[in-house]
């Protein structure tokens, strides 16, 4: 009998641990660690949308995610963003970027971007796009394939 009893004290000692663990892990994150990645992923998208702007594509290379740098090659990559008819100009003044938080290494971020034809300058719309951020090593990461589709190719959410 104490020996039942000393089992069944450890197995809810260690479901105690585990409960106090897994909720460690999956608690939501308070505001002002909300403010943090809201400011990290605005800056991290900045850089990016001027390096795509500038067509620096082998530097908008490096913000890709494992998977994506999985999938293509640099020259792969820069040649398929080379192909494409349409650059970002910046983004619609009067639309706010949006942050859509899910995880802690997972987001989109939403915005509405004003494409210009590379060939024909007087050619320009407006797209609204979402774009998958991972945070992988500490960095927050884009999909590359997402980007060699752009801008007709949005991520399911």
């Amino acid at each position: 009998m104490k020996q039942k009893f000393s089992s069944l004290l450890l197995l809810f000692i260690a479901l105690s641990i585990f409960s106090a663990v897994s909720g460690a892990v999956a608690r939501q994150p308070t505001p002002a660690e909300l403010e943090a990645i809201q400011k990290e992923t605005m800056h991290v998208f900045q850089d990016f949308l001027q390096l795509w702007q500038e067509e620096r594509y082998f530097e908008l290379y490096k913000y890709g995610k494992q998977q994506s740098t999985n999938q293509i090659t640099i020259e792969e990559f820069a040649t398929r963003m080379v192909e494409l008819d349409w650059v970002p100009v910046g983004l619609l003044t009067e639309k706010k970027i949006e942050i859509s938080y899910r995880y802690r290494t997972l987001l989109y971020v939403n915005t509405a971007i004003v494409f210009r034809h590379k060939s024909n300058l007087d050619l320009q719309f407006t797209k609204q796009q979402s774009f998958l951020l991972l945070k992988e090593s500490g960095k927050w990461r884009f999909d590359l394939l997402q980007m060699i589709r752009s801008p007709f190719y949005t991520p399911p959410q």
